[in-house]
């Protein structure tokens, strides 16, 4: 199994975001849902292990999100 890390999750849900974000989903929607996808892909216990453990998650959430979909923020 990977090791879930912060930019494994962040991938993750970055690109589901941005497949959530062009069906039509709004941006707090579709984050969710990318949440979501990731909480059952990768357990819940390890997605909120990797959130509460990050430094500069919001930072790099953008970052991932502006080079996945930059028209969608």
């Amino acid at each position: 199994m990977i090791e879930l890390t912060l930019m494994v999750l962040l991938n993750s849900i970055g690109d589901k975001f941005c497949e959530y974000r062009s069906e039509g989903s709004d941006t707090y929607k579709a984050l969710l849902l990318a949440y979501s996808d990731a909480s059952e892909k990768y357990g819940v216990s390890e997605v909120k292990k990797v959130i509460s453990e990050s430094e500069a998650l919001n930072f790099t959430a953008v970052s991932v999100a502006l080079l996945k979909c930059p028209q969608h923020l």
